[in-house]
This record gives structure tokens, sequence and C-alpha cells, in this order.
């Protein structure tokens, strides 16, 4: 899908509007970041190349905050948590690349490496539920990344990096285009292999991706796009807490493996209909292949997903009576399928799965006054479910009917400042292999949930910025994972299902952040958020998996003209186990990490176009747990240990 870029709009016919800076709403309508409701957080280019970021994961963490879980401390099994979420987070957080979709449709959780850092020319975060323009799965939040570039002249940017673990990788892309002919286009290539911190933890990965655009005079665009992936990881398995404690790097699963495979096309245009009139077409299709083994049996399993999306929609940027307004009509589908092969003694060897999305929606921003806007939108959504094939089901088929909503109002007092109170119902369908896995063998229903945001984004001046959004969030029938209720006599066991109770989550986001270009910078995130059981059988008990605390700051001072080192501190409070819904066995401990690096750009002189950069992460060799879990089948709890000291060297040329 491509990136809409409009001008901000005007509030008056005799207004004179001035081009501000522009974020992309997710690549679905073209709002300014000081018209989005939400705590909006924005990385440029230059950003990104300067951060130092070896992938995504990283980037996300250090960069924007957020909390990013890695079992096996492999970047390809990434998952985001934001706003309290714990075990299947990553199912509450949109994940897009050029306004494709990366969430699956089982719990296999986004694959966060499909993106090129080198390639991306913008991150976008939006912190809070998004549910009318992206539906299904807005909760926590949407991390939208964007490649495209309005840039005609090329530039070809080629990479190498190697450190701790026998890691190494390379890559190349180009980007460039021919003005007279509204021309665009742009490749890339990815290459990354290590031997993992644990052992039996190895990955490779291979990540190629290309795309042509075509301008026309009158604003119109079409591009076509084509991903390419193949990857392949060992997988450790987790350790008791005396393994975790005493031999962390050892493998508990000396001959588990996962191999990932896929490619997509991807069609966007935008054709100018009227005066400030535009109609869009986006449409796609990916297949992805995953194939695991496991257990000394010589037990495997194979899944094909394929998705087919198509999505129209009509904006509309005349005034309304004078004022400004943006009004947005739009229908979205999307098939999904799962066909599973299963060898691992499992009563169904071949069975599939298909959902269909169908949707329409609406959303307007109306212009009250220069400082004041007004935000509503409404989505109706149909969800169809079907699994053929699958014994011991009592349900094989579900309709569900999903309604989403919007309303907001946005306050700009003065330049640089913007307020903002918002309230928003949404819902979260299960994921395939989730909603199928009940004890009664009915499938589960979709999560429902409303949340009230109020915040502010405070560009002091050039260098000072601060923002602050607090948030209360109450979920119906959200989904977990029980591992207390039991199928079978000997107590083994464990069952999704649609919680008989309230989940709520109260708690804020907040960050400042300074910077004088070539002299030294700094900035704090912290993030609080209390996340328990508001009634019925675990009242008052803490969600699992949700630190209540979170910090990160960062320095950094130039050392000289072209260079810089930065420190960096990430704190991380204590967590209920995974599947602990007693609170009865104990925390997984907070751990405090440090991180230095040193970053080598140079703009001018005979260094120009070369960067560099040298990061030690955890420093101090911290031994600590991001994943642990509760497990009634050992009646213990299980560790996935993170990454130790580890340090990686960049160097890239663009020319």
């Amino acid at each position: 899908m491509m990136t809409i870029i409009l001008a901000a709009a005007t509030v008056a016919t005799n207004a004179v509007a001035e081009l501000a800076p522009v974020t992309v709403y997710a690549s679905r309508i073209g709002d300014t970041e000081d018209d989005i409701p939400a705590m909006v957080q924005v990385f440029d280019a230059g950003e990104i190349a300067g951060s130092g970021a070896r992938d995504l994961p990283e980037f996300l963490k250090k960069q924007a905050g957020i909390d990013i879980y890695q079992i096996n401390s492999n970047p390809m099994q990434s998952e985001i948590s934001m706003r309290g979420f714990g075990e299947s987070s990553f199912g509450r957080v949109k994940v897009m690349l050029d306004g494709e979709t990366l969430n699956n449709v089982d719990m296999a959780p986004p694959n966060l490496m499909r993106v090129s850092l080198g390639s991306v020319e913008r991150i976008e975060v939006i912190r809070g539920p998004s549910p009318v323009l992206h539906g299904d799965g807005a909760v926590a939040g949407v991390v939208n990344v964007t490649t495209d570039t309005r840039d005609y002249g090329s530039r070809t940017r080629i990479y190498a990096k190697a450190g701790s673990q026998s890691t190494f990788g390379g890559g190349v892309s180009t980007k460039g285009g021919v003005e007279e002919d509204g021309l665009l286009y742009s490749a890339f290539y990815d290459y990354l292999q290590s031997d993992g911190y644990r052992r039996r933890s190895a990955y490779d990965l291979h990540t190629a991706g290309a795309s042509i655009r075509r301008n026309f005079e009158n604003g119109s665009t079409v591009a076509l796009r084509a991903n390419y992936q193949n990857a392949f990881y060992e997988l450790p398995g987790s350790l008791s807490y005396s393994q975790w404690k005493n031999r962390r790097k050892a493998a508990s699963s000396p001959r588990d493996w996962a191999r990932l495979w896929g490619y997509g096309i991807s069609l966007d245009s935008k054709m100018a209909i009227a005066d400030e009139q535009w109609l869009y077409l986006d449409a796609g299709f990916s297949h992805q292949r995953r194939k695991a083994f496991w257990g000394s049996s010589g037990y495997w399993n194979r899944y094909d997903l394929f998705g087919l999306y198509l999505s129209p929609r009509y904006v509309n940027e005349m005034d309304v009576a004078g004022f400004g307004n943006r009004f947005t009509f739009g229908l979205d589908f999307r098939y999904d399928r799962d066909n599973i092969t299963d060898h691992s003694g499992f009563n169904n060897p071949k069975y599939h799965f298909d959902r269909m999305r169908y949707a329409a929606y609406v959303h307007d921003e109306f212009f009250l006054t220069d400082e004041v806007s007004l935000v509503a939108g409404a989505r109706l959504e149909r969800i169809e479910n079907r699994w053929a094939k699958y014994a011991g089901l009592t349900d094989t088929e579900s309709t569900d009917w999903e309604s989403d909503f919007e309303l907001a109002l946005v306050y700009r007092p003065f330049d640089g400042m913007k307020t903002w109170v918002r309230g928003t119902r949404f819902h979260r369908s299960p994921f395939c292999d989730e909603m199928n896995y009940t004890r009664s063998g009915e499938l589960l229903k979709p999560e429902k949930g409303a949340s009230l945001d109020a915040g502010v984004e405070w560009k002091i001046d050039d260098e000072l910025t601060f923002d602050f959004d607090g948030y209360a969030m109450v979920m119906e029938d959200e989904i977990f994972y029980n591992p207390y209720v039991t199928f079978a006599s000997w107590g083994w066991g464990g069952y999704n299902c649609n919680s008989p109770s309230k989940t709520r989550r109260v708690g804020f986001d907040t960050g400042l952040s300074w910077k004088r270009d070539r002299v030294a910078e700094a900035s704090i995130r912290y993030g609080l958020v209390h996340a328990d059981f508001a009634s019925g059988q675990y009242h008052g008990r803490d969600v699992p998996r949700v630190p209540n605390h979170r910090v990160r700051a960062e320095a950094g001072v130039w050392l000289i003209d072209s260079l810089e080192l930065k420190v960096g501190c990430r704190y991380v409070g204590s967590q209920r186990l995974v599947g602990d819904f007693t609170n009865e066995h104990g925390k997984l401990g907070d751990y405090v990490l440090f991180d230095v690096g040193l970053y080598f750009d140079a703009p001018w002189g005979w260094a120009e176009g070369w960067k560099a950069s040298f990061v030690i992460d955890n420093l101090f060799d911290r031994n600590y747990c991001d994943f642990a879990g509760w497990s009634t089948y050992y009646n213990a709890a299980y560790y996935y240990p993170a990454c130790g000291r580890s340090f990686m060297l960049t160097v890239s040329y663009e020319f």
C-alpha cells in the first residue's frame, strides 16, 4: 500500500495552509502528526541509520521504549508488548509494512525480520487502540513501517556487520527514479547468520524485496511490490530454574528446529477523481510456509498460510461550511487460509482453517477552529471462521459481527503543543489455533474492550520534547490459556478460554528528550501499568507477564564532530509467570541492563557516505530472563534465558 502525503487541512476557506511535517496514519489516511488523537512517535531514515540498531526489534526496544521479548534471544522470535498485555501481547499490536499487515491468523507473532532497516524511510509508533481504521487486533497500538521514498535521486547503501556468537551479515539497498517520467524504484537484499547465545540456537535469514511506482501529474499513483524470505533457526527449548541459574547456555531440546519460507506481492493505487477527492485501491497476496521438527520421536508439522486482501477507500478533503474537514469511507476484505499437516501423533494429520473478514468503516476529522478538531469514526466487521477435517470440535463454524467506535477531541493551544482526549470501543478475534483449543470443543468468541485516553505532546523548542499519555482500559472476554483446567485424568492439560471476568489496565507512558546536533543528547521514557482481573475466579489477581514499571534512559555526547558515544540503561520491573493466574508461584525478578556504543557518521570530507557503529549490549553480562511460565505438567516453572553480553560492529557506505 502506498504512503499518502497531504497538506495540513485548512480550517477555513480563506485560510492560508502551510505544509506541516507529515506522518501517515498507518498508510490509511493523510493525517499530520498534530491531527492524530494519540501519542505518536515518528523516526525518519536519518534517525534510523544513526541509531546503530541491528534490526527492527532492537530499534523499537531502544528508540521507541517498547517491550520486546525474544524467545531464545532469536530476533525472528521477537514479540511486541504494549499497554500491559501478557502472553499473547503481540496479537494486540498491529504491525504494518508499507500498508501490508504482518500479523498472522495463527499464534505465530508478526515476523519483524521482514523489515530491512536499511530500506526504511520512516517508522511510526501509535500508542493506544486504533480500531476504526485498522479493525481486528489494533488494541494496544500500531507500528507502521514505510519504505516508500519521494526522492528521485539515486542512492545505494551497502553494509556489513559482525559480532559475538559468530554473528555476521550484510546487505544492499538501492532507491531512485526518473523524475521526467514519474518513475520511482527500490530494491534490497539482507542476509544474517548467527550461532546464537545458547547451544542449539543458531539461525540464518535471507530477505529481499523490490518495488516500482509511477507518479502522475494530477497526483495519481500506482505501485507494485514483491517480497521474499527464507529463514532457518534452531529451538533449544526452556530450562528449569536450576539450569537457568547455573547453565543458562544449555539446550533442553537437542534436535528441534524450524524453517520459514514465504513470498508476497501487493498493488496500490491512488486516483484523483475530483478536486480534493481521491479513490484508493490496495490489494495483495502472500504465501508463508512454516515447518517445525521436534522431539526424539521425529515429530514435525507444517503450516501453509495464504492471505489475500482488497481495500478500496474514498477520501474527501473538501471544506464543509468553511471549516476544514477530512472524510473517509472504506471497505476491507481479507481472506486467510491455514493448511496444517501434523505428524505428532495427533488425531488430525491434515486439516485446515479459513477466515473471511468483511468490513465497512467511516472516519471523519472536522476542524471546529484553528486549534480544535473533532475526530469520529465507526466500523462494522463480519468475521467468518471455519475448521475442516478437525476432530474433537463440537463447533466447526462461527460468524461474528463486531462494531468498533472512536470519538476524540484534539486541542492545540499553540504551535508545538497537542492535547487530546479519546474514547474507543474495539475487538480482537482469536487466533485460529487459539479459538479451537477449548475444553468444550466450542469455538472462542472475539474479545471486546473499551479505552479512555488523554495526553499531551509538547515540542518545547527545536531541541526539547515532552509527551504523556494516560489510559484506562477494560476488556471483556479476554482470551488466555488456563493451565489449571485439565482435560485428562493424569492432570496434564490446559485450555484456551474466554475469561468469565473483566480485565482492566490503568497506566501511562511518558517521555522527555533533548538533542543538540553534534553536541549532546539525552532521553528518558517511563511506562507504568497495573493490569488485573476485575471480577470472577481470579478477582484482584495480577495479569501474568506484565511488568508494572519499565524505564529506558539514554545519553550521548559527540567526542568529535563525527563520533558520538552513547550510554543506555533499561529497567524492567518484576512480573508474574506466564499462566500463573492464581499468583501463587512467585515472580520473575526485575532487571537492569546497560549498553554502550560508538557511532561514526561524517557528513562531509573524505568520509562522506560512510557510517559505522560498535555497540555492546548487556554490558555487565546480567543473567536475566524475559520470558518464563508456570507448567502444571511439571508442577514447576520454566525459563528462556536472555542473551548475555554481546557486541556488534556495523559498517555501511552510501553513494
